[in-house]
């Protein structure tokens, strides 16, 4: 909902003080702009601040342009000030904007899946199942009715670069000071109480970075601008930006290599899946038979597909074989930030959206955000577990569900 403001009153930017209030009427959870009503110049410049609200659950951004970004996740009235100064003189303007409950019933969960693109991996063909002569479309389809849900069911994003493109029904709030949505995956953590301050928490953490967006054109569709969250591995000096890697679909004919392997795990093709990167690095995705899983890597959908290529962020190794013999692998998590990093119930799966950042790495302010984007963010295999992939199961947010998480 785009909305400016109009109101009564002389609009005369001659005079100085409060000259005029404009009213604003919207519903939770979705982002309106706010716009004085004047006749001041192009070199007129703006600055808004709050002047009384009853409830600090909103955003207010955009705070030095004409237009300001407005969301707010609790009814109620919010006022505003925007002072304008324009050739040499000043007057200020309230802006009211009166929030009302939604008129349709909010999901709180994932309402549709956009994009469906996983690197090769042990259960790319099994999260969500994929059939030989299955379409991309067929698989999105499939995807949709695993994540699209209350209660999702775990979908893989495969190696390296894999990614899910999800939305939801309304704007997620970014609310200041608090935690907004969390990414729900199937990390868990190795100890029963492991220190939340620890730099390290031992577990099965297969980090996904998250990148988010907000509906900017209004067009209902995934195609503005995305920005990432930073997240605690994006500060560690191995983390390396601007990361590509390509992977090679394996020759059906090819002769299996097998070799290594722990105990009744065995690699059956330690050159399974060739890759090569831009840092000058290249290597294998090992095919194993560790689990009940297809032994077909490759996406199904894409067989004709000779490579794929994904680019991103590329964190830290974070798996340790703890036992030296390879029995034991445990994946260690990032402070804060990611998805399937921490546990569903620990504070640190949720996610603030004022961790974004722009390509160049500078922090954003986003008023709310529509669409998110979720990618593996590891290039590793971790023995006999093999290739760590990012594995979720939805999304929710967290100020509709009513939790009050407090931000980093």
């Amino acid at each position: 909902m785009l909305a400016n403001c109009s109101g009564g009153g002389d609009d005369n930017p001659e005079t100085g003080g409060e000259s005029q209030t404009n009213e604003v009427k919207t519903q939770r959870f979705t982002i309106v702009t706010l716009s004085p009503k004047t006749t001041a110049s192009s070199d007129a410049t703006y600055s808004w601040s709050v002047a009384n609200v009853s409830s600090e659950n909103y955003s207010l951004t955009n705070l030095s342009s004409k237009e300001a970004l407005f969301a707010a996740a609790a009814e109620g009235t919010y006022a505003f000030n925007v002072v304008i100064t324009d050739k040499g003189t000043t007057q200020t303007q309230k802006v009211t904007v009166t929030v009302s409950a939604e008129a349709k019933e909010l999901k709180s969960f994932i309402a549709k899946v956009f994009e469906f693109k996983p690197a090769p991996g042990q259960f790319v063909n099994d999260l969500p199942v994929a059939n030989d002569g299955d379409t991309a479309d067929r698989v999105l389809g499939r995807a949709n009715s695993y994540l699209a849900k209350k209660n999702g069911d775990l979908i893989s994003l495969g190696a390296f670069g894999g990614y899910v493109v999800f939305g939801f029904d309304h704007s997620i709030v970014n609310v200041k000071g608090k935690r907004d949505f969390r990414v729900l995956g199937n990390a868990f953590w190795a100890e029963a109480n492991p220190n939340p301050n620890a730099e390290f928490r031992g577990g099965s953490s297969e980090a996904g970075v998250i990148m988010v967006s907000y509906d900017k054109n209004k067009n209902g569709l995934p195609d503005d601008e995305w920005f990432e969250i930073e997240g605690g591995g994006h500060k560690m000096a191995k983390t390396i930006r601007n990361y590509e890697i390509t992977y090679h679909r394996p020759d059906p004919n090819k002769v299996p290599v097998p070799g290594g392997g722990t105990g009744s795990v065995l690699f059956t093709d330690t050159e399974y899946i060739y890759w090569k990167d831009n840092q000058g690095k290249e290597g294998y995705i090992v095919q194993n038979n560790a689990y009940n899983h297809s032994l077909d890597y490759w996406p199904k959908w894409l067989k004709d597909q000779a490579t794929i290529t994904f680019k991103g962020t590329r964190l830290p190794d974070n798996a340790v074989d703890e036992s030296g013999n390879g029995s034991y692998f445990v994946q260690y998590a990032f402070l804060y930030g990611y998805a399937d990093n921490a546990p569903n119930n620990d504070d640190d799966s949720a996610i603030d959206i004022d961790w974004a950042i722009d390509n160049n790495g500078n922090k954003v302010q986003l008023p709310a955000i529509d669409f998110v984007k979720v990618y593996n963010g590891l290039n590793q295999q971790a023995g006999w577990l093999g290739e760590t992939s990012t594995e979720i199961s939805g999304a929710t947010d967290l100020h509709l569900l009513g939790e009050n998480i407090p931000t980093r």
